[in-house]
């Protein structure tokens, strides 16, 4: 599973992992958002809350107890990919829910976004990155094993700093 690669990649991920998986309400993210979400992710936000890999990229998860404002960021995000889509200012990506359509999972302290590609079924989904300076980039893998990947430092970041996340990445949940 990618979890464990990510936590390989970041080696003080793994102490802060929760002894107990959050109790987060799926059923109300499903519901709200039309559609289940990657397996991964779902591991992910149960073991650790939001999640922040060297002080520049956040992974978002719902909060328990929180799940419709979760919901409510995700619809906010949606309308706003939409009207970008429509003018053609999406990378030639559609918004989710279109099939293929773009769908935030998290973003960065300058403005870069980090989206699945909902192509198929939750866990066939694949990262988009949408640079800040209108740089796309499409890895064929999931979340998880793209940030191992990018925080492995075997990546090249396309689009994002070239010394992120540098050679010892600090990571926090909160």
């Amino acid at each position: 599973m990618s979890i464990e690669l990510l936590e390989a990649a970041l080696p003080g991920l793994v102490a802060q992992r929760l002894e107990v998986p959050r109790r987060i309400d799926w059923q109300v993210v499903f519901d709200g958002l039309g559609t289940r979400l990657p397996d991964e992710y779902i591991t992910l936000a149960e073991s650790y809350p939001r999640l922040e890999i060297g002080h520049w990229l956040t992974v978002t998860s719902p909060a328990p107890g929180d799940e419709a404002g979760f919901v409510e960021e995700a619809r906010e995000d949606i309308a706003l990919a939409e009207g970008m889509a429509q003018k053609e200012m999406f990378g030639g990506y559609p918004a989710f829910p279109e099939s293929g359509g773009l769908l935030v999972w998290g973003g960065s302290i300058d403005g870069d976004e980090f989206h699945w590609r909902t192509q198929g079924q939750p866990n066939e989904w694949t990262v988009v990155v949408a640079g800040r300076n209108d740089d796309w980039f499409h890895y064929d893998g999931s979340l998880s094993s793209y940030l191992a990947w990018l925080c492995s430092g075997t990546a090249v970041p396309h689009g994002i700093p070239p010394n992120f996340p540098g050679p010892e990445p600090v990571v926090s949940v909160g």
